[in-house]
């Protein structure tokens, strides 16, 4: 199987990206959704976070508040840090678990700090989708107040950073419709050369 990673800045348009690679039958996988799998109550994860991080980042129903904890780690990286190393080792367990027992000939595996992380390295191909800073705050702006939004892209590389990283851009500047070719594209040339 052939595992690509697909990764960019905040609000970048990872997400509609791989929605459209499920047209194509490839395995797609949203590393933030089986993240939060892993913090479900009553896990092992659930139990270290909340033994680190304190009671007050529960909610009514005594489950982790994620709006509280990302306030948190985004603006202190230590405390980023340890939350990762909670949740990275069983979150990548997983992932294998999955890309092993799938038939599929290729996966591509979605999540935001697939660079920062060092895990790309474990990846055959990366792809980046960059799009314009007005365009990124533009996209967040119901999901995360700016000040939220600048904190969550300063603890990751920058777009330039991250472009020298990858093997593969997807310009996500213009919309949908400029974004089908290029996925198209990338399809065609998996198909073609990789698979």
């Amino acid at each position: 199987m052939i595992k690509i990673g697909l990764t960019g800045s905040i609000g970048s348009g990872k997400s509609t990206v791989l929605n459209l690679f499920k047209n194509y039958g490839f395995l797609t996988l949203d590393l933030d959704l089986e993240a939060k799998k892993i913090i479900k109550k009553n896990t092992m994860e659930y139990k270290k976070i909340v033994d680190f991080f304190g009671k007050n980042i529960l909610n009514k129903e005594y489950a982790i508040d994620g709006k509280i904890l990302a306030d948190i780690v985004f603006s202190d990286l230590l405390k980023k840090k340890a939350l990762e190393n909670i949740i990275y080792p069983t979150l990548r367990t997983n992932i294998d678990r999955i890309l092993k027992i799938s038939k599929e000939p290729a996966a591509i595996i979605e999540g935001a700090v697939i660079i920062e992380s060092g895990y790309y390295l474990k990846l055959d191909k990366t792809i980046l989708v960059t799009c314009d800073l007005p365009g990124r705050i533009k996209r967040t702006h119901k999901k995360f107040y700016f000040d939220d939004f600048i904190k969550r892209d300063k603890s990751q590389l920058s777009q330039a950073e991250k472009i020298i990283k990858s093997d593969f851009i997807i310009n996500n500047n213009y919309g949908l419709k400029f974004l089908m070719p290029q996925v198209e594209l990338f399809v065609s040339f998996l198909k073609n050369t990789l698979i």
